[in-house]
């Protein structure tokens, strides 16, 4: 037939009638027009993200991305561009996830994809001791090699330094991840402040956002090269007039680490509320800051957690060091109560999203004398068990009775000064009272029976995980065959805790003396 030619309709033959459509309720077209609005939605979606999919033309693929920086350029290897429908699935789940926060840690995407076998409390540690992260690899989920510093001391220039040699990374990944191979392997930068260390041009102060940008060069470097599965950033007690520094920092960081599905973990210092808020003026900030914390020395002021939370995946608070190794006010105690580590969550999970929070609790403890002014000294596992045979061990720890009970205790006055800082209160955590060289001294220490109620507490939470300062061969055997039962779901389960209101507390962490964490700061890591 032509198509130019008129239909013809047989007489005989009766022509159609239109159709009659029955008249529909009004909630059953509001569905449908619904309906098609959103697949209409979707559809344009995906096809906006297969488009982006689409392989670029081999001029764009040749060579790495230049990302530009103000004063340098970063050279970044592009990551896997992923397909539509993985692509959709992130934007959901990013989109319907929910915070328990105040409202200011917001919705919160995340580099990291949820999976099945993704475990709700996640184990890991910082370690120096090869050996020992070498037979209990199979115990974490994360490991932190605590390797990488800064060259230079009061001056940056942007240089990292590492305790691995390159061949030892290379090494020591691939052997790590053959005992483990789910095991991720996010190693630590670590710097402590003080007057001879300064974090300053690694952070773009002073108007160096050059060694900003080539400190930021150095850590992609070390990703890339030996296949981390991210970085983890612990800048301690800066001076607050750089908090905003490091928050800039940190946001251009997290974006090139996010954008190689790596992971960015940040270590803060512990906070708990504070009686009364208040602004605080620092010289050189734009803006106040928000003191809603009793910590009111230099460290916690540059550590925002709900900021940091917005650009980390993983916000470790290290919940130790109540009791620093000093005669000072609080003076002789435990470093990580649990009354303490309860206000500090308290705290935190109204600024952090749960499944990014992570306590950090210590495997020392410190020994004072109580009526003589000797060294103060640290205390592992070996040391307490030497010193068990020397005096009486007390767990749980009531510190008021003790005094009450011994009838040398009117001398222990680098202890009765601070007896109101104990006043209520017993302690998991396990204590040797004993006498050596002329002087009464206690020590505190970590063992299996106070890390497992300390462990039982924080699982009550809905938090991300635990950490712990740090894995070494010297750790009560104990704490391994306590993981071991948690990483194979053979524990019994434990009560969820209740939300609880934030209260301040009458302790607080106290500014450490200069040069107390400079331990770390030196080649020997293994113990601070």
């Amino acid at each position: 037939m032509n198509p130019n030619d008129e239909p013809y309709t047989p007489e005989d033959l009766i022509r159609p009638v239109p159709y009659q459509a029955k008249k529909q309720p009004l909630w059953q077209t509001s569905l449908v027009s619904l309906t098609w609005l959103v697949l209409s939605g979707i559809s344009f979606y995906l096809g906006l993200q297969a488009l982006k999919a689409d392989p670029k033309p081999a001029t764009a693929q040749a060579g790495a991305e230049q990302v530009a920086f103000q004063n340098t350029t970063l050279k970044s290897d592009l990551a896997p561009t992923e397909g539509a429908w993985e692509a959709w699935k992130k934007w959901w789940n990013s989109n319907t996830s929910s915070s328990e926060s105040d409202g200011t840690a917001g919705t919160i995407s995340s580099s990291e994809p949820e999976s099945e076998d993704d475990p709700a409390f996640r184990a890991s540690t910082w370690f120096s001791d090869y050996e020992a992260m070498k037979r209990t690899v199979h115990l974490y989920n994360e490991i932190h090699p605590f390797i990488y510093g800064f060259k230079g001391r009061e001056t940056n220039n942007g240089d990292l330094y590492s305790l691995w040699g390159s061949a030892q990374k290379h090494a020591r990944v691939a052997e790590l991840r053959s005992l483990n191979p789910k095991v991720k392997i996010i190693p630590t930068i670590f710097r402590w402040e003080n007057k001879n260390e300064k974090i300053s041009e690694n952070i773009g102060l002073n108007g160096r956002n050059d060694i900003r940008d080539k400190h930021i060069q150095n850590i992609l470097y070390e990703v890339d090269t030996y296949g981390f599965d991210g970085i983890d950033i612990d800048y301690e007690g800066m001076s607050c007039e750089k908090k905003e520094k490091f928050e800039e920092f940190i946001v251009i960081l997290s974006k090139e680490i996010h954008k190689r599905g790596k992971l960015l973990s940040v270590a803060v210092h512990p906070k708990t509320a504070a009686k009364k808020s208040g602004q605080k003026a620092c010289k050189g900030l734009k803006e106040k800051i928000n003191m809603d914390f009793a910590e009111n020395w230099r460290g916690p002021m540059t550590h925002d957690y709900a900021f940091l939370a917005k650009h980390a995946d993983r916000v470790k608070v290290m919940a130790y060091e109540l009791h620093p190794r000093k005669y000072r006010n609080p003076g002789p105690g435990p470093q990580a109560p649990n009354v303490w580590i309860r206000n500090i969550i308290t705290y935190a999970k109204e600024r952090v999203p749960a499944k990014k929070l992570y306590m950090a609790i210590p495997t020392y403890g410190y020994d004072w004398a109580l009526n003589c002014n000797a060294k103060i000294k640290a205390v592992y596992w070996s040391d307490a068990l030497k010193r068990q045979q020397l005096g009486v061990t007390k767990q749980p720890t009531n510190i008021t009775q003790v005094l009450a009970d011994n009838k040398n205790s009117d001398s222990w006055t680098n202890l009765s000064k601070f007896s109101w800082v104990h006043q209520g209160k017993t302690y998991e955590d396990p204590s040797i009272w004993y006498k050596s060289e002329g002087c009464d001294r206690v020590a505190f220490f970590m063992n299996r029976k106070a890390f497992e109620e300390k462990m039982t507490l924080l699982r009550s939470y809905d938090i991300g995980g635990f950490s712990f300062w740090q894995l070494l061969s010297d750790n009560d055997p104990g704490i391994n065959d306590y993981l071991e039962l948690l990483v194979t779901n053979k524990l019994p389960p434990v009560p969820k805790a209740k939300k609880q209101p934030e209260v301040p507390t009458d302790v607080k962490q106290a500014p450490p003396e200069e040069g107390q964490e400079e331990a770390k700061n030196t080649q020997d890591l293994v113990k601070k």
